[in-house]
């Protein structure tokens, strides 16, 4: 009965988290992640309050979910504090998840 309520909390996890990916996002999301992998890349920094507010704006709009605002925020955060490997490692991943397999 143990092992049984320890595979089944273990399947849950994962459902509710996916498997660190980010599934299927819009076109709009699409394109926001090439332009930070991108900038990640240049590690160019000049750009990224641009790319927020067109996000924000986007978002507002209601061309980006909420979720996916929230993931390319994230993306932002990391391109902001110079950890431009994980934003561009990130972005690549959001662009990977849209390939059918």
């Amino acid at each position: 009965m143990n092992r049984f309520k320890h595979a089944l909390a273990i399947t849950l996890l994962l459902s509710i988290g996916g498997c660190g990916g980010y599934g299927e996002v819009s076109p709009v999301a699409y394109d926001y992640s090439m332009a930070l992998y991108s900038l990640a890349n240049r590690q160019d920094g000049g750009k990224l309050d641009a790319v927020a507010e067109q996000i924000d704006a986007s978002h507002a709009a209601g061309d980006l979910t909420d979720r996916e605002a929230g993931w390319l925020h994230d993306i932002l955060a990391d391109a902001e504090s110079g950890d431009w490997q994980s934003a561009s490692a990130s972005a690549r991943r959001m662009m990977q998840d849209q390939v059918k397999r």
